[in-house]
């Protein structure tokens, strides 16, 4: 259960008191509420199974607003980033990036208000439908509990963070653990190839069972373990290679 799953529930008094001791003032709530709307006013219809969300969102706070959540900001973001995710998955949205939310002072919003603004940044990942693939060519692809990610960028951040190319819920998995760097030039044959490197994660990365140290280069099929979540590498033919 989440900071704002007890605050709504009033299970956690001290911070519920810290935030709402007066009626009509602004409550972690209230922007909880405020980012669902922004995200389903701004969606993207792109087919009939796909829908698109905004990934980035900034919240505009009074001054006065914004101080009081000054001494909380970096909770109050991570759970607001969580709830953003839990409602793109109940919805079944998609991202194309990482889910950031930032805070921000604006003395043109009246205390106790705030006002969102959202955008769409295209990150190191995207999803590996067969549009995605056609546009993107030969790229490495990461299979985690059956969705595909298209790997676009030279450098792809897996992670429990909301600032995390590939956003894994799991308790096991550091916040950034895990790094894919895609070395075109690499290999023996210097067709390319996918290097992961641990990121100074808590409970460590396994490849093919044994936990890694330095960096390595991961072969085509090749599983990755980190937390309780498993990967399955699979990497372009040498005649597709496009990174």
């Amino acid at each position: 259960m989440g900071i704002l799953d007890r605050i709504e529930r009033g299970l956690d008094r001290g911070v519920t008191s810290m935030f709402s001791p007066g009626r009509g003032q602004l409550k972690p709530l209230d922007l909880a509420q405020g980012l669902k709307r922004e995200c389903d006013d701004q969606i993207q219809v792109l087919d009939r199974t796909r829908t698109l969300a905004p990934n980035v969102y900034t919240i505009y706070l009074h001054p006065q607003d914004f101080e009081r959540f000054g001494s909380w900001q970096d909770t109050l973001i991570d759970e607001l980033q969580r709830v953003l995710m839990e409602h793109a998955e109940k919805q079944r949205y998609m991202f194309v990036g990482g889910v950031s939310v930032d805070l921000a002072e604006d003395e043109e919003v009246r205390a106790g208000r705030f006002e969102t603004e959202s955008r769409t940044e295209r990150g190191s990942v995207a999803p590996a439908t067969g549009a995605a693939q056609a546009e993107t060519g030969g790229s490495p692809i990461i299979e985690i509990d059956g969705q595909q990610y298209l790997l676009t960028g030279p450098v792809t951040v897996i992670g429990r963070g909301g600032d995390s190319d590939i956003i894994l819920e799991d308790t096991g998995v550091s916040r950034h653990h895990l790094e894919l760097r895609a070395d075109p030039t690499g290999g023996p044959s210097g067709t390319g190839e996918l290097v992961a490197t641990d990121l100074g994660s808590t409970n460590g990365t396994f490849v093919d069972g044994e936990r890694i140290r330095t960096p390595v280069a991961l072969q085509d099929r090749s599983l990755v373990k980190i937390g309780r979540t498993r990967l399955t590498v699979r990497l372009p033919a040498a005649g597709q290679v496009s990174w």
